[in-house]
């Protein structure tokens, strides 16, 4: 079985110690990683994290982040599936995400009621809290925190029932990168692909383009469809990001690229990617760029499609090392197409 990793997140008494240790024991070699272990091991000099949160805390909060992400790659590298818990809220829980390089990645909050949290906390003998009150933590995974990854109203949920539902929302199978000829039906695909997300975002005037290795014809490419919904404005996306999670796609954070906001396609869907961008920004443009570049000029495209051939035999199932690997490639033709307006 192929290595993962598992973030699982939510409020202190949201049941995150034992779901994590009972999903670890799911897997013939499974690793259950508490996050804390981190701040824990900060014998003098610690600053604990408060609601009136002082830089030097923030500093060692993104420290023990950092460490945690590190030490579940490593053991991901060894073969292990790792169920890495912390209690991550508000923007900084996409920022772990991206820490954690290896893949697949699953991100789970366990969210039950208030009510259920804090009759737990109440019920243990080691509270949790410190400075914070439950209703405090509690507002800031309800208010502030993206909805990134799947999330779990656990109140009627036994450990084992939990690790169930994660289980079977998150079961991934990883296989060597493919790299397909041409092929004249990803058009097609695009577009019963992009139906129902048009009609999800009618409201907000959004736009479905097709762009990524897909949309460019006659290019070889994994048959993967690539799509931006694009907005108007910023002020647009966190409704874009709730009308695509109504339709199952599970909102990943922006993965490290700020002003594109990445999902995971729904179940039993054909893969493909889909990124929530604002017309004209960065992300956007390069994506049309780099697409319409390819189009407009063959011998870029083919080198291109030798490149990825390589580098597919190259890295295996290593999505990441594979996409790392284009940057210089991809960069070097965004700066050779004519520079969008107005960026």
């Amino acid at each position: 079985m192929e290595p993962a990793v598992y973030l699982i997140s939510g409020p202190m008494a949201a049941g995150k110690s034992t779901v994590a240790r009972l999903l670890a024991a799911r897997f013939p070699r499974g690793v259950h990683l508490e996050g804390d272990l981190f701040r824990r091991s900060i014998v003098t000099g610690r600053e604990e994290v408060t609601p009136g949160l002082r830089p030097e805390a923030m500093e060692q909060l993104r420290l023990r982040y950092r460490l945690a992400a590190a030490a579940a790659d490593t053991y991901a590298e060894a073969g292990f599936t790792v169920a890495l818990e912390d209690v991550v809220a508000g923007p900084l829980l996409g920022d772990y995400r991206t820490m954690i390089r290896s893949r697949p990645c699953h991100v789970v909050v366990l969210l039950p009621s208030l009510e259920a949290v804090a009759e737990r906390e109440a019920g243990r003998r080691e509270k949790g809290y410190g400075d914070w009150t439950v209703e405090q933590l509690y507002e800031g995974f309800v208010s502030s925190t993206p909805r990134v990854g799947t999330w779990l109203d656990t109140t009627g949920m036994t450990p084992d029932e939990t690790v169930d539902e994660i289980l079977g929302r998150t079961g991934s199978t990883r296989f060597p990168i493919v790299i397909a000829d041409p092929d004249p039906g990803w058009p097609a695909l695009f577009e019963r692909l992009a139906q129902p997300v048009r009609e999800a975002c009618a409201d907000l005037g959004a736009r479905v383009d097709h762009v990524g290795s897909t949309a460019v014809p006659g290019l070889a490419a994994k048959p993967i469809v690539d799509m931006d919904v694009v907005v108007a404005s910023d002020a647009d996306v966190p409704a874009a990001i709730e009308r695509l999670r109504g339709l199952g796609y599970v909102y990943q954070g922006d993965k490290g690229i700020a002003g594109r906001e990445a999902f995971l396609w729904p179940r039993g869907a054909p893969a493909h990617h889909l990124y929530v961008v604002v017309e004209g920004n960065r992300p956007h443009a390069d994506h049309l760029r780099f697409r319409d570049h390819l189009r407009e000029h063959p011998q870029v495209a083919s080198a291109y499609a030798v490149l990825k051939r390589d580098l597919a035999l190259r890295h295996g199932a290593d999505r990441l090392g594979y996409t790392d690997a284009k940057t210089a490639f991809i960069t070097a033709a965004l700066q050779a197409a004519d520079p969008p307006e107005g960026v």
